[in-house]
């Protein structure tokens, strides 16, 4: 086992990678799981932003901003489908989640095959995921 003495951007990974690592198997023990967020780092120390606990099953914090922005877009008749799968420069994506923060580009995709995720703005999230008057997408 690798002692830490002093706190770098390479020691910032390794600590990632123990918490990656090691909290998980302990936390599902309990029926919960986390999140990191991104990491600062000083000379003895790093700090996640966003370390999260949250029960098994629970939604993460995009998720349950998209559900948010959803339903207000719903209440003003501007109403998009997470359920559809769109196509987009030959992906297959769906929509999975809302930065409320990111004012350019705040909802987030995945790409259904490789499962990268990636972020877009209002008008081609309406664009992809907006339903019909119908209802349908």
């Amino acid at each position: 086992m690798q002692t830490i003495t002093e706190m770098n951007r390479t020691n910032a990974k390794l600590v990632r990678e123990i918490l990656d690592e090691k909290l998980p198997s302990i936390l599902r023990e309990h029926g919960l799981s986390f999140e990191l967020g991104n990491a600062r780092y000083d000379d003895d120390g790093v700090k996640f932003t966003g370390f999260r606990i949250s029960v098994k099953g629970a939604l993460s914090e995009t998720e349950k901003a998209l559900r948010d922005e959803l339903n207000f877009r719903n209440s003003y008749g501007v109403k998009l489908d997470q359920n559809k799968i769109a196509k987009l420069d030959g992906m297959d994506i769906s929509l999975i989640g809302f930065k409320p923060r990111a004012r350019k580009n705040p909802f987030v995709i995945q790409d259904l095959n490789s499962d990268n995720q990636y972020v877009i703005g209002y008008p081609l999230v309406e664009k992809l995921f907006k339903k019909d008057e119908g209802g349908q997408s």
